[in-house]
């Protein structure tokens, strides 16, 4: 059955379609699936995952087993886009085959993909492990012989980040579909646009993690999932192991996990030597310093594409509207969203006042992701290229799932204007791509942050917004004892010298080296990053600068760190802990990864590919330029007479949990349906909008959102006019997570459920509360403060007219108590809010302040029987 339709409507869900054909496929599920146009599914069962990660102090090393087998009757060439750390370093890699392991090489990329042919050709296995973005990696595993089975085992390490005072880890395990604009014909965005998605998995996942801190451990959370959290045999409280309470059947979600531990992370310098005798210092530092508010105009960039749908975009409208009462009195604002189009409140930022606040606030509470594609280069364009405003300093807050191919050009630009606008990220979803939010955040001087759908956005948006208003320290200088700002050692040492007095040669070195003009002196001391490159350095923010040490290089016992700020110099001299080094290479690794990392981050000012190459082959490191290889020494000689027989399969990754928002059941029509020999299936879709751009052919780019017919047609006028030749609906179910073909589909409902965030909530608290306040930090008294004390209006009035207090004032007073009282472990959340308050009754110059707070407070207790 074939036919082609422009528009189909079925029970009010609007799908657009252009050129489409289609027909129905019986298919039978089994284990992963492969698929293409011209051939039936294949299973290709990937029988389990493991993941082994080890939490050291602020560092974690992660090794990722895939085991799968080949159950056709002919090789194949397994073909898998996976995600990663954005900031890890691929360190190895070792692949299985029938038994025989295979250890990993990392060679320059075209010598590695020429050595994986070549042995292609020859009967051999063979694997190879390329970069495509610094977040998403691919893997080949060639020759795998019919009834073969194959593990592959990475091992990556990152560093790990201080979140609010929490050490956060994070595991990414699916990539979201990634926005494939018209003008990205990268290789990365073609691999991007290949990826066959499907709703489930079909194998167990096991994740075991050990934690080792420098302190006690106080607590360990994951919002993402459950966890159980144990001793391990030393009994040790800086000790814990964790695993997953239930068993894993799917990879949906990135987990995430904080750590609290019982001191603050104290400054240090850790010392690691590599069997090889080389040494690595890893200096540690969370900085904690106040300094006085600066005047800002902050704009709030807002992913407004169909990916945002649901539970994402609603997270935003909360936290903007929080955000918008917690700005100090004299700043600018404004407020914009972008997806295929852009949209501003206003046409340049507006001086913030009572005015503007109850409209900003409007326009947040109408806030859809109804602006199709994930466009966030031009948007970006329009704001750096406004006029700045005289004495107030731009900042910009991007909040979005990331979920776009051409991060590399959106870095570009960002870092272009970070001269005059410092730039905040805030990345959201089971699957935000950490390479976008960290890289913008690297780019623009600002911070980077993550939510999943599990967590609220009020306090990240909070976190950042403190960043935005205190200066951050800048011109870091690192000096290391016993070097000078080159690397170089100027300590003296003792050389034999002429002490015969005579004409030719008294007091020189008996045996001098020949030099040349060309002789350049080895750099003894490597650090990274550089101090050109190491970025602002912000109030409670994680701070890790790497030193590599040459073989016979001395060994600093301290170093300073320098930093200017508004009030002239900050400095702080770390001593090193010479007791008992580090033996390894996790640190060496990290270090060359971060350089590589700055490398890539700014290649464009200047020739860095060499370099790049240099260290990753030096420290086994997969990068832009590097890959890993592994060739099976076997030689199989039915492999070498059907290699050209060799069939490429391609392994589906599961869709992101909560991707596109809510999808509830319903039935779709028969053209959408799919059949398991195990049970019948059909695929569901609710409220779901298929959107395309097809200006190119390689371009995965769609969109799925809640949508009504008429915001169809808005955002169809934005984007691109599809070529009559091309097929957008064979394009959209090749790519889309919730209709490919070959692919597994049931009806689920992908959104985080209303139990996740619970009604009344103390985050609900607080939002009712704020929303009483005004511009100037006073309070309204409104029903919402007798709804939250559980009495009236009327009740709190007499209450402050007993103590001669105006409205206003005894309505502000008891905000403030009730936040402190009732929401004070959301102190980080209303910080601002408070500050504001204060600050307004501070200026009505009481006669008594404190007696007021006093009053309030007791007030708030009696009612809530404190």
């Amino acid at each position: 059955m074939g036919q082609s339709l422009s528009l189909i409507n079925y029970q009010n869900k609007t799908f657009s379609l252009h050129s489409a054909k289609f027909e129905s496929i019986n298919m039978t599920v089994c284990g992963l699936l492969i698929e293409c146009s011209d051939r039936e599914p294949i299973p290709v069962p990937l029988t389990g995952v493991s993941v082994e990660v080890q939490i050291i102090d602020l560092g974690a090393k992660v090794t990722i087993e895939q085991r799968y087998v080949n159950r056709e009757n002919q090789p194949i060439e397994a073909v898998y886009l996976f995600p990663l750390d954005e900031g890890a370093g691929v360190c190895q890699f070792t692949a299985e085959v029938d038994g025989r392991i295979i250890q990993g090489v990392a060679k320059e990329t075209e010598e590695a993909k020429t050595d994986y042919e070549h042995a292609i050709q020859s009967g051999h296995s063979a694997f190879l492990v390329e970069e495509k973005l610094p977040d998403v990696f691919k893997a080949k595993i060639g020759n795998l012989a019919a009834g073969s089975g194959a593990k592959i085992r990475l091992t990556y390490v990152t560093e790990l980040k201080v979140e609010g005072g929490e050490i956060r880890f994070y595991l990414p395990t699916t990539i979201a579909p990634r926005y494939v604009p018209s003008t990205d014909g990268s290789s990365a965005a073609k691999d991007l646009a290949s990826i066959k998605y499907s709703q489930e998995s079909h194998y167990k996942v096991d994740f075991n993690i050990t934690v080792q801190m420098a302190s006690a451990i106080k607590e360990i959370r994951s919002p993402t999932h459950k966890i159980t959290v144990s001793s391990d045999a030393t009994n040790m409280p800086t000790r814990r192991t964790l695993r997953l309470d239930d068993e894993v059947t799917s990879m949906d979600r990135d987990l995430v996990v904080y750590v609290q531990i019982a001191e603050p992370h104290q400054p240090r310098i850790i010392q690691e030597k590599s069997p090889e005798g080389s040494a690595a210092m890893m200096l540690s530092l969370v900085p904690s310093f106040k300094l006085a508010e600066q005047k800002t105009e902050l704009i709030f960039l807002v992913d407004r594409s169909g990916s945002m749908d649901g539970q994402g975009i609603e997270q935003a409208k909360q936290a903007l509207k929080l955000f918008l009462h917690s700005l100090p009195l004299d700043c600018y604002v404004n407020i914009a969203g972008f997806g295929f189009s852009y949209e501003e409140l206003y046409p340049s930022s507006k001086k913030y006042d009572e005015g503007v606040l109850n409209t900003a606030k409007a326009y947040a509470e109408q806030l859809r992701a109804n602006l199709g594609g994930t466009e966030i280069l031009q948007p970006l364009e329009r704001i750096f290229k406004k006029p700045p405003i005289d004495g107030y300093l731009r900042q910009v807050f991007v909040l979005t799932d990331g979920e776009v191919s051409n991060a590399p050009q959106v870095l570009s630009l960002v870092r272009q204007h970070s001269g005059r606008t410092r730039v905040f990220a805030l990345g959201l979803g089971s699957s935000a791509s950490h390479h976008l939010v960290e890289g913008m955040a690297r780019a623009g001087n600002g911070t980077a942050l993550f939510a999943s759908l599990e967590e609220r956005l009020e306090k990240k948006v909070m976190q950042q917004l403190q960043d935005a208003l205190q200066p951050a320290l800048t011109d870091i200088k690192i000096k290391w004892e016993g070097y000078d700002d080159t690397g170089q050692s100027p300590v003296h040492v003792n050389v034999p010298v002429q002490t015969e007095k005579t004409l030719m040669g008294y007091g020189k070195p008996l045996d001098e080296p020949m030099k040349t003009v060309s002789d350049k002196p080895e750099k003894k001391l490597r650090q990274a990053p550089c101090d050109a490159m190491i970025p602002p350095v912000f109030d409670g923010k994680h701070l890790i600068v790497y030193a590599l040490l040459a073989r016979d290089a001395h060994v600093p016992k301290w170093a300073e760190i320098i930093a200017s700020s508004p009030i002239g110099p900050l400095s702080l001299k770390i001593s090193l802990n010479e007791q008992n080094p580090e033996e390894g290479k996790l640190i060496h690794c990290l270090a060359a990864k971060r350089i590589i990392q700055l490398l890539q981050d700014r290649e464009e000012y200047g020739e860095a590919k060499q370099e790049i190459i240099q260290l990753g082959c030096q420290y086994g490191l997969a990068s832009r330029y590097t890959s890993y290889v592994a060739v099976d020494p076997k030689e199989q000689k039915e492999l070498k007479e059907s290699w050209m027989m060799m069939k490429s399969r391609d392994v589906p990754v599961q869709i992101a949990h909560g991707w596109g928002g809510q999808v509830q059941n319903f039935s779709a029509p028969s053209m959408f349906q799919t059949r398991s020999a195990c049970q019948p299936r059909s695929l569901n879709y609710s409220n779901l909008q298929l959107m395309t751009d097809c200006a190119q052919p390689v371009a995965n780019n769609f969109m799925f959102s809640m949508s009504k017919k008429s915001r169809m047609h808005k955002s169809m006028k934005s984007a691109p006019a599809c070529s009559p030749t091309q097929s957008v609906f064979s394009r959209i179910i090749q790519a889309s997570p919730f209709g490919t073909f070959g692919v597994e589909t049931d009806s689920f409902d992908s959104s985080p459920g209303k139990d996740d965030f619970p009604a009344n909530t103390n985050d609900d608290n607080l939002m009712k509360l704020v929303s009483s306040q005004n511009f100037d930090g006073s309070f309204r008294l409104e029903s919402v403060l007798g709804q939250l004390l559980g009495t009236t209006v009327d009740d709190i009035r007499q209450a402050g007219k007993q103590h001669l207090y105006s409205d206003k004032v005894w309505a502000t007073a008891i905000a403030l108590a009730y936040m402190s009282l009732a929401l004070i472990e959301l102190q980080s959340s209303w910080m601002l809010v408070a500050k504001k308050a204060e600050n307004w009754i501070r200026s009505q110059k009481l006669m008594d302040e404190a007696a007021c707070t006093m009053t309030a407070q007791q007030f708030v207790k009696d009612k809530l029987n404190l």
